[in-house]
């Protein structure tokens, strides 16, 4: 039984997070904390389990095994960089840094994001991000039809993704797992302050290429197309239609036909994905959206960031480029 404390007790730790560690079987929440008393002693008596104001103080007095930090990107780093130097298996939100807010995220962002993982892999502990649509049923059946059907469908050429603000970080994450590696992209956005439209022109290190857009007024959250020589795989919204094609033929295979999101379908992507999350940590086995996963999304983000401030294309820079490449590319 894995115990497990929540740092963090705003909407995403107390409607999401801890309510998914909470109803897995292998997991015991055993301390809330949050800078803010009144948020910290609900999650407390919400789970019977003692508050803290003060992580380190929580850290000295509880035993603990997994620490679940959902706070913004503004304070991410020095709560994590303290529980991974404990030796705490880390689960937290994305993106791992961004002083500017998750959807202006810079170069100068970045390093941050390394020094993470540096201190993670002097521990052997697991740090996962959450990219919670890995969790989505329809993802996991588009990502297995694309690992069995890849000599059929045969190269990738294309991979275009599209969402609403709230899903940019999640469309990279899912951009990068299907795609491969990018190794160079070109972006432009609408003018506004927040950089509420982006659009992005991918080039892959496979030599595939693809195209990124954010729009804060896109009614579904998020559509990614997996376009390869032979056929093309669909994932459209969470919990949304999801097909694949062979070039020139009649028929589809559908996953579903699903034609709306509920919040139960929501909420269903965090408990799968956390399960995968302590699953990994008890099976020791490799975590889809781990700390490389979170580091590929800074650097891919900030690069956009910059193409954008300077009009030019920008190449993405891989720190350590042998370590954490995706499953579905044919690149080291």
């Amino acid at each position: 039984m894995y115990k497990v404390a929540i740092l963090g007790y705003r909407n995403q730790g107390k409607f999401h997070h801890a309510p998914a560690f909470a109803k897995n079987p292998d997991c015991e929440i055993v301390a809330v904390c949050d800078i803010v008393e009144e948020r910290a002693r609900e999650g407390a008596e919400t789970y019977g389990v003692p508050a803290y104001l003060d992580a380190n103080e929580m850290l000295d007095k509880e035993k603990i095994d997994i620490v679940d930090i959902p706070v913004g990107e503004q304070y991410r780093f020095e709560l994590v960089m303290n529980c991974l130097r404990r030796d705490k298996h880390v689960f937290t939100e994305k993106p791992l840094a961004g002083a500017a807010g998750q959807m202006r995220i810079k170069l100068s962002d970045v390093p941050k994001a390394r020094a993470m993982i540096d201190e993670w892999q002097k521990h052997d502990v697991q740090f996962g991000i959450c990219f919670c649509l890995h969790g989505g049923s329809n993802v996991r059946w588009a990502k297995e039809f694309i690992r069995n059907h890849r000599d059929e469908y045969g190269e990738l050429k294309v991979v275009q993704g599209r969402c609403a603000w709230g899903s940019w970080p999640h469309v990279i994450d899912l951009f990068r797992f299907l795609g491969g590696e990018v190794a160079e992209v070109f972006a432009y956005h609408d003018g506004s302050d927040q950089w509420a439209a982006k659009t992005v022109a991918v080039k892959f290190e496979s030599g595939a290429i693809g195209t990124l857009m954010m729009c804060s007024s896109l009614a579904l959250q998020y559509e990614i197309k997996w376009i390869a020589r032979n056929g093309e795989v669909v994932i459209q919204d969470i919990g949304g239609v999801t097909w694949a094609r062979r070039s020139n033929a009649n028929e589809y295979t559908l996953f579903n036909e699903q034609g709306s999101v509920n919040r139960s379908t929501y909420l269903t992507l965090f408990d799968e994905h956390i399960t995968d999350f302590v699953d990994s940590i008890k099976e020791g086995k490799p975590f889809d959206a781990d700390g490389w996963a979170g580091l590929r999304h800074m650097e891919i983000d900030g690069a956009i960031g910059d193409s954008i401030i300077t009009g030019k294309p920008v190449k993405v820079e891989r720190y350590m480029p042998e370590k954490g490449h995706t499953i579905f590319t044919t690149n080291p």
